[in-house]
């Protein structure tokens, strides 16, 4: 469920990343990119979330 996430939010920030610059150099919005953009974005945070980023150990006392 948490791939799922960083899939969906990727592509939603992928596609507003791709029509803002492409609407800013004046080109035409295309799609590709943005299925590109979404994959690596995806490979990224997941590699980060669950290899680099240690788990928190830290228990809370109550």
């Amino acid at each position: 469920m948490r791939f799922l996430g960083v899939v969906i939010w990727s592509f939603i920030l992928g596609t507003l990343l791709a029509y803002v610059l492409t609407s800013m150099s004046g080109d035409v919005f295309a799609f590709g990119p943005v299925i590109v953009l979404t994959v690596a974005f995806s490979i990224i945070v997941t590699i980060v979330g669950d290899f680099i980023i240690p788990p928190d150990t830290h228990e809370t006392v109550e």
